[in-house]
C-alpha cells in the first residue's frame, strides 16, 4: 500500500472524528450545573455584586455542605425534593398533599375501606383490569377554610381545587374511580414549572438535550451507505479503500454523537446555590440527634418538618428522635410534651399501633377539635412513630394514583412546553 493511499485512509477514519469530539466535548461541558465563582457554596451573591459563574467540576456540585436547620426559603418539600435531583418524583407530589395538610389546608383521616367498592374501570390506550385494592384502610380528605398569613404556590393551589373539585371530602378511593392520575401528572407539571420559572433551570430539567445525538443517526445512514458503495463500486475514481475508510470514521463518529450528545438539563447557578441549601437541609433532618433540638421548639417542628423528611426517606428517624426530646424533656421536668398533630387522625385502622396508642388516636378522632395530642402519658415513639407511619401511607396510597415517569420524552427533549 502507498503512503499516498496510507494517508487517504487515516485521513478518513480521523478527520469525522476530529469534528465529532470537539463537538461532544464541547457538549458535555454544557451539561454542567453553573457555580457563581468567588461566593460561598449555597450563598446567593449580595445586591448589586458583581459575580462571574462558572460550570462546577462534574456534572453537578458534590463538595461539603454545611448544615441547615430551616429549609430554604420559600421550599416546600415538592421543591426541595425536585430541585436536589431533578425530577419531581410521586413522593414530592404526595408530600405536597402532606405539606398542605400541616399547614391547615385540609384534614386527613384513615378509615376502614369499602369492602364492596368495586376497583376503578381501567384507563389509557391499552387498558389493563384494575386489582381491587389489598388495603384494609382508606384515606379520606377534607378540606379545611384557608389559613390566614399563608400563600399557596400556583401548582398547590391547582391540586387543592382539583382535589375538592367536587365535595370538600373526598376519599382516595374516590379519586381513583374519577380518574385522578391526569391531576396528579398536572401537579408534576406544576413542579417543573415552578423551578423553571424560578430560574433554577433554564427549561425542563428532564429535557432529554438530544439534539447533537440525533445528528448522529444520519451520519450512521451515511457511513452505511458508503460502505455498501465500497463493495458495490458505484463511485469511481474514488478507491473503495478510501470508502471504507470514511464510512468507518463516520460510524465512529456517530456512535459517539449518540452515546454523548445527550444529557440532562444543567442547574443555573441560582440553581446550584438553592440545591446546596436543600442538601444542607437534608444533613439536618438525617443526622439529627435529640440533643440538638431545644424542647421548646419541638412542638412545632415535628409536623412542620415532616413532609420534608418524607421525601428525604428518613421520616421514621425524624419521629425517632423527637421521640427522645419528649422523653428527655420529661426527664429533665420541663413539662410535658405536647405536638400539635390535629392535622392526620383515625390511624387506629392502621397496622402495627400498640394497644395504648390506638387508644390515645382513637380518643383523638373522637375528639376532632383537640388542638393536640399530650404524649407523655403515651408510649411517645409508639405516637409519633404512628403520626410519621401514616403520613407515610397516606403518601404511598396518593402516589398509587399514578406511577408516572419523569414527565419527558421525544428525541428533542419534553412534553411540557417548557
Amino acid at each position: 500500500m502507498q503512503s499516498g493511499e496510507m494517508v487517504r485512509l487515516v485521513a478518513g477514519v480521523v478527520l469525522p472524528l476530529l469534528v465529532a469530539v470537539p463537538a461532544v466535548t464541547w457538549f458535555r461541558r454544557r451539561r454542567r450545573d453553573e457555580i457563581f465563582a468567588g461566593v460561598t457554596p449555597g450563598e446567593l451573591p449580595a445586591y448589586g455584586q458583581q459575580v462571574t459563574r462558572r460550570r462546577v467540576g462534574g456534572d453537578e456540585w458534590s463538595g461539603t455542605v454545611a448544615v441547615r436547620f430551616t429549609p430554604p426559603d420559600g421550599l416546600t418539600p415538592g421543591l426541595v425534593g425536585t430541585v436536589i435531583d431533578g425530577r419531581a418524583n410521586v413522593v414530592d407530589v404526595s408530600a405536597t398533599l402532606v405539606d398542605l395538610a400541616v399547614r391547615g389546608y385540609l384534614h386527613l383521616h384513615a378509615e376502614p375501606a369499602d369492602p364492596d367498592r368495586p376497583p376503578p374501570p381501567p384507563r389509557g390506550p391499552n387498558p389493563k383490569p384494575a386489582r381491587a385494592s389489598t388495603t384494609d384502610h382508606d384515606w379520606r380528605l377534607t378540606r379545611l377554610p384557608t389559613p390566614e398569613h399563608d400563600t399557596l404556590l400556583p401548582f398547590e393551589r391547582a391540586l387543592l381545587d382539583a382535589v375538592f373539585a367536587r365535595s370538600t371530602e373526598v376519599t382516595i378511593a374516590d379519586l381513583k374511580a374519577r380518574g385522578f392520575d391526569l391531576t396528579m401528572r398536572e401537579a408534576q407539571i406544576g413542579l417543573y414549572r415552578e423551578v423553571v420559572d424560578r430560574g433554577w433551570y433554564t427549561k425542563h430539567p428532564r429535557d432529554r438535550n438530544r439534539r447533537l445525538g440525533c445528528l448522529g443517526w444520519p451520519l450512521a445512514i451515511v457511513a452505511i451507505v458508503l460502505a455498501l458503495a465500497s463493495l458495490a463500486r458505484t463511485i469511481d475514481p474514488v478507491p473503495a479503500h478510501t470508502l471504507q475508510a470514511l464510512g468507518a470514521g463516520l460510524f465512529l463518529s456517530a456512535i459517539l454523537l449518540i452515546w454523548g450528545g445527550r444529557g440532562r438539563t444543567p442547574r443555573t447557578a441560582e440553581g446550584t446555590a438553592v440545591r446546596i441549601q436543600a442538601l444542607g437541609f437534608q444533613e439536618y433532618l438525617t443526622k439529627a440527634e435529640a440533643n440538638q433540638i431545644r424542647f421548646e421548639e419541638a412542638s412545632d417542628l415535628f409536623s412542620r418538618y415532616l413532609p420534608y423528611a418524607m421525601v428525604f426517606g428518613v421520616a421514621d428517624r425524624w419521629a425517632a428522635t423527637f421521640a427522645q426530646v419528649a422523653r428527655q424533656a420529661q426527664l429533665q421536668g420541663l413539662g410535658s410534651a405536647w405536638f400539635d398533630l390535629t392535622w392526620i387522625d383515625g390511624l387506629t385502622v392502621l397496622d402495627g399501633l400498640s394497644d395504648l396508642g390506638e387508644v390515645a388516636f382513637g380518643m383523638a378522632d373522637v375528639l376532632g377539635d383537640l388542638p393536640g395530642l399530650d404524649l407523655p402519658d403515651l408510649d411517645i415513639a409508639d405516637g409519633l412513630g404512628s403520626i410519621a407511619s401514616g403520613a407515610t401511607d397516606f403518601a404511598d396510597s396518593a402516589s398509587g394514583l399514578l406511577d408516572f415517569g419523569d414527565g419527558c420524552g421525544g428525541c428533542d427533549g419534553c412534553d411540557l412546553g417548557l
